[in-house]
C-alpha cells in the first residue's frame, strides 16, 4: 500500500505571529482626537473664550482700575486670561473622557489587543495639542489688548521672565487636564463632568486677585482670596514677569500641581478598579 504523504501545515514560529504596534495604535488614536477637537469647534473656542475674556473685563474696567490704582491693566489681567484658557482645556478634557465613558469607548478599547496606556497616552497627547493652541491664543488675546513683556531695564523679569510665566500657567494647565480626565473616566455623565470642572475654577477665578487687586476686595473675604490656589498661581506669573519671583511666591503654585497630579493618580486607579 502506498502511503499518502500529508500536506505540512505551515507553522508560524510565535515571534514571526503580528503583535500589537503601540505606537501606531497611539497615533491613530491621537490624530483621532485632534480631527474629533477640530470638528467640535474646540480649536476655535480656545481663542474665543481668551478673546472674549479680555474684551469683556479689559473694556470696561481699564479705566476704573487705572484710574483707582494706577495699574496698568492689561498687564494686570494677563494671568487670569491664561489661567482662564487653562481651565477651557480641563473642562474639555473631562468632557471628552466622560463622553467616551458613556459610549462604551474606553470598554471596547480593554477588549482590544491594545496595551492599557495607549487610549490614557493619546488622550495626554491631543490635550497636549490644545493646551498648546490655548496659551498661544492666549497669549495673542494678552497682546491685543496691551500686555507686553516688562524689560529687565525697567525692573521686570524680561522675555525671560514672561516665558517662564507661560511654563507656569502651562504646568497647573496640564495637571488640570490630568485630573479632569481622570474625573471623566470615573463619572459617565459628561453633563456632570463638565460642570464639576467649569464651575469650580470660575467661581475661584472671580474670586481672586486676577481681575481686581485684593485691596478692593471686603476685608473679610481678603484671606480667602489671597490664599486660594488661582490668587497663588497669578502671584507666581506676575512675579516672573515682573522679576521678583521667589521661591516663596512659587511655592504654593508648586504643591497645588503636585496635588492634582497625586489626585489625578488616585483617580485613574478608582477608574482601573472600577473597570476590573
Amino acid at each position: 500500500m502506498t502511503a499518502v504523504a500529508e500536506t505540512p501545515r505551515s507553522i508560524v514560529a510565535p515571534e514571526t505571529q503580528p503583535q500589537p504596534q503601540g505606537f501606531r495604535q497611539w497615533w491613530v488614536l491621537t490624530a483621532r482626537g485632534i480631527l474629533n477637537a477640530y470638528r467640535n469647534g474646540e480649536f476655535i473656542f480656545a481663542f474665543v473664550s481668551p478673546a472674549m475674556l479680555a474684551m469683556c473685563f479689559y473694556l470696561p474696567l481699564r479705566k476704573v482700575v487705572d484710574g483707582v490704582t494706577g495699574i496698568d491693566y492689561a498687564q494686570f489681567l494677563m494671568p487670569i486670561i491664561m489661567l482662564q484658557a487653562m481651565a477651557f482645556v480641563a473642562s474639555s478634557a473631562a468632557l471628552k473622557s466622560a463622553m467616551d465613558g458613556h459610549a462604551g469607548v474606553h470598554d471596547r478599547f480593554r477588549s482590544l489587543p491594545m496595551p492599557a496606556l495607549v487610549p490614557f497616552l493619546a488622550r495626554t497627547a491631543t490635550n497636549t495639542v490644545l493646551l498648546f493652541a490655548a496659551l498661544v491664543f492666549g497669549l495673542i488675546s494678552c497682546l491685543l489688548i496691551g500686555w507686553r513683556p516688562v524689560s529687565v531695564a525697567d525692573g521686570g523679569g524680561g522675555w525671560q521672565g514672561a516665558l517662564f510665566s507661560v511654563l507656569i500657567v502651562g504646568a497647573i494647565g496640564a495637571a488640570l487636564a490630568f485630573v479632569s480626565d481622570g474625573i471623566g473616566m470615573v463619572s459617565d455623565s459628561p453633563t456632570i463632568t463638565s460642570q464639576l470642572v467649569a464651575f469650580p475654577t470660575l467661581i475661584l477665578g472671580m474670586l481672586s486677585n486676577g481681575f481686581m487687586p485684593l485691596s478692593q476686595f471686603p476685608s473679610w473675604i481678603q484671606g480667602f482670596v489671597r490664599n486660594q490656589p488661582i490668587s497663588q498661581v497669578v502671584l507666581a506669573m506676575r512675579g516672573a514677569t515682573d522679576g521678583n519671583l521667589t521661591w516663596q511666591i512659587l511655592a504654593p503654585t508648586v504643591w497645588w500641581i503636585v496635588g492634582l497630579v497625586a489626585v489625578g493618580v488616585v483617580l485613574f486607579a478608582i477608574a482601573s478598579r472600577k473597570s476590573r
